[in-house]
């Protein structure tokens, strides 16, 4: 499995090759929200993140393989890539509590032991339903600490949320795109109209197309994720991409990334699409 040390290591190996690397903040547990940058610093940007939540660390492991893959590539513009939003819970997923401080809680929250199918942040909030996007109002939302769809106690409440949105409005990207598993679809939409849901919805068709997976068309109960927000909040295109097709289940690993390749390509493709826009 690909653990947070490992992406350290990682940050320190591609850092010595030449690639900027970086923290966008810390976690609940005081884990670096790490990122890597490709391409040109100035003008235009995109935003590629990955493992917000937590057993889908999978996602983790591909945002850090297309830096790998494009390193030596030329974009037309920049690409910051988070692969681990979510340090803390994926910690959690991959290893059990092990602090004792904190079993005793955790273990309650979760209803037992395995943590494999744990979703959420270190205080049992799921992140992708804690930005600011009619939050509180999405299917199956819950209202106390779990281990997913726990909204938290209010918009943006946790570290690694917060994080997230100042670096987000400091970069002030032209698109962002996040990966989730799994599904082998593409979702766009968020309650945009006119020439906005046009475009998104033909930057996600593209998208869809290339990889092979299905375009999702409305809401389908979203609200408090990073896509929702970065689409009512910002006005950009964000798209949610879910990695791996629905004959693969949680707990999901490195094995079930075969035939997803063609995702390495993405964060490339994109750049030269929204430097023609």
């Amino acid at each position: 499995m690909y653990t947070y040390y490992e992406l350290r290591e990682d940050v320190c190996r591609l850092c010595k090759l030449g690639v900027e690397t970086g923290s966008i903040g810390r976690s609940v547990g005081g884990k670096h929200i790490l990122y890597f940058h490709l391409g040109p610093k100035e003008g235009g940007q995109l935003i590629v993140q990955g493992g917000i939540h937590a057993r889908e660390w999978i996602t983790s492991l591909l945002v850090t393989a297309q830096v790998d893959f494009l390193m030596k590539e030329k974009f037309p513009l920049g690409v910051y890539f988070l692969p681990m939003t979510n340090p803390d819970g994926v910690t959690l997923a991959q290893r059990g509590a092990r602090e004792e401080a904190e079993r005793k809680r955790l273990v309650k929250i979760n209803g037992g032991e395995d943590f494999s199918l744990w979703k959420a942040n270190l205080r049992g909030v799921d992140l992708n339903c804690n930005f600011d996007a009619r939050w509180g109002k999405g299917k199956g939302n819950r209202r106390k600490p779990a281990p997913s769809s726990y909204i938290g106690e209010s918009p943006t409440s946790e570290p690694e949320t917060k994080a997230l949105v100042a670096f987000t409005k400091r970069v002030n990207p032209l698109m962002t795109v996040s990966y989730h598993a799994l599904g082998r679809e593409v979702y766009y939409e968020f309650f945009q109209k006119g020439e906005a849901l046009e475009r998104d919805r033909a930057l996600g068709r593209s998208v869809a197309e290339f990889l092979g997976y299905n375009l999702v068309h409305g809401d389908l109960g979203s609200a408090g994720g990073y896509k929702d927000w970065c689409v009512s909040a910002l006005g950009i295109p964000s798209l949610t991409i879910e990695i791996v097709g629905e004959e693969h289940a949680h707990p999901l690993d490195e094995s079930d990334l075969k035939g997803e390749e063609n995702n390495l390509w993405i964060p490339l493709l994109l750049t030269k699409t929204l430097a023609n826009l």
